[in-house]
């Protein structure tokens, strides 16, 4: 009996589809239509290879080196000069921006700073201890501040002196 079923579906369904001809007429009506006209390519300009014309200039992908002066620097007689034969002490390695006053200790009348560094180290700094990369002098210690002296060069061979203070961390 399921090969009746099968067998009465099959010929339903064949018998339910018209022909292909409204299908093959369209193709035709198609085929015969003029074509579309196809745009012209456009015009492909020549490939004109530019020269490098900077080739005597520095490079962009090399870092930039500082300016040289002359080889002989004119100096001054009257030039205060930069302390050169002194030994950088430890807090000379560090800028002031990177160095906070934590606190202050005295004895007998004598006061020193307590300096601590990026890394954490807490230093002990007296009078006339230099500190800073602008060969800071420690001329004053109070219980807020240190004041320094810094000398820097005037970029003419010469070296100025500026006064600096560095401030106890949380005071203005």
């Amino acid at each position: 009996m399921a090969g009746g079923v099968s067998l009465f579906l099959l010929g339903a369904l064949l018998t339910g589809c018209d022909g292909v001809s409204d299908v093959e007429g369209y193709i035709a009506e198609v085929r015969a239509r003029p074509p579309a006209p196809i745009e012209p390519l456009p015009e492909v300009k020549p490939f004109v290879p530019m020269t490098y014309q900077a080739g005597d200039e520095r490079s962009p992908f090399i870092q930039p080196q500082p300016e040289q002066g002359s080889a002989v620097a004119e100096v001054k007689p009257e030039c205060r000069r930069e302390e050169q034969e002194r030994a950088k002490e430890m807090l000379e390695q560090y800028g002031l921006e990177n160095l906070a006053m934590t606190g202050s200790v005295g004895l007998k009348g004598q006061l020193w700073a307590l300096i601590t560094t990026p890394d954490g180290q807490v230093v002990r700094v007296g009078l006339d201890q230099h500190m800073g990369l602008n060969n800071g002098r420690v001329i004053r210690i109070s219980r807020r501040a240190v004041d320094l002296i810094e000398t820097v060069p005037d970029g003419k061979g010469c070296w100025v002196t500026r006064d600096t203070r560095l401030a106890m961390a949380g005071t203005n």
